[in-house]
């Protein structure tokens, strides 16, 4: 399953994963991760910055992704 919202955001190959970690290491927050990132995928530029949460609902739902087994999978994969 996370390999196909993998691949809506860029080809998964855990480039957009790499990302996230530089940005997080960086201490950039979640939100002007999601903004930088959105300058360059089209996919991301409706994202509600003040409803990530949501907003990540939305676009699983709309990509017929469960947000609730694919947040267990990727804490399962980060908590290795």
């Amino acid at each position: 399953m996370a390999n196909s919202l993998m691949s809506f955001f860029g080809g998964g190959n855990g480039n957009l994963f790499m990302q996230a970690v530089g940005a997080f290491m960086r201490g950039e927050s979640p939100q002007a991760f999601l903004q930088n990132l959105a300058q360059t995928n089209p996919a991301l530029r409706g994202i509600d910055m003040n409803d990530i949460n949501g907003s990540a609902r939305r676009i699983c739902q709309e990509h017929g992704v469960d947000a609730d087994k694919l947040a267990e999978e990727i804490k399962g994969k980060v908590m290795k």
